[in-house]
């Protein structure tokens, strides 16, 4: 796609994504951030249709396994299958997350979402992260796509 095309077209996505985000309303935003923690799961379907997690640390440490879901992610970092891609630099704010991982073989994620609220079952207001998901491949861009990652919750 030309750039002159493209430019215009991410500008429209990040518009959308903005639009999307729902703040919360009756907290500070440091028990916002806090609630934003945790292990999110996206539909990234890459190639080899890989599961892909999110594990969002608010001190980079590893979160408890969950008694529900004892093989989930538990370090920070972008989980792509089996392998964890740690962050080399992330931001956390109570409007979103960004983050560009450390590069494993030549492969690297980077990512820019903001955060909303949705209703999962019975479950009103959970939090979810909107964004675009970039992957490198020695250095060159091999695809991005417009990412959404629901918040594991216990039903």
């Amino acid at each position: 796609m030309p750039r002159r095309v493209l430019g215009p077209a991410m500008l429209l996505v990040f518009a959308f994504v903005h639009a999307l985000a729902i703040p919360a309303t009756g907290q500070t935003d440091g028990q916002r951030m806090h609630e934003f923690c945790g292990l999110y799961y996206g539909d990234w379907n890459g190639p080899e249709s890989d599961p892909v997690a999110l594990e969002i640390s608010p001190d980079g440490k590893p979160i408890p396994p969950k008694a529900n879901d004892p093989d989930a992610p538990t370090q920070p970092g972008l989980h792509v299958g089996q392998r964890n891609f740690q962050f080399l630099r992330s931001r956390l704010s109570s409007q979103g997350f960004s983050f560009r991982t450390v590069s494993a073989n030549g492969t690297e994620f980077s990512f820019h979402g903001r955060f909303g609220r949705e209703d999962v079952g019975s479950l009103s207001n959970v939090p979810y992260l909107q964004g675009i998901l970039t992957e490198k491949k020695d250095g060159r861009v091999v695809r991005t796509k417009s990412v959404h990652f629901g918040h594991a919750v216990v039903l």
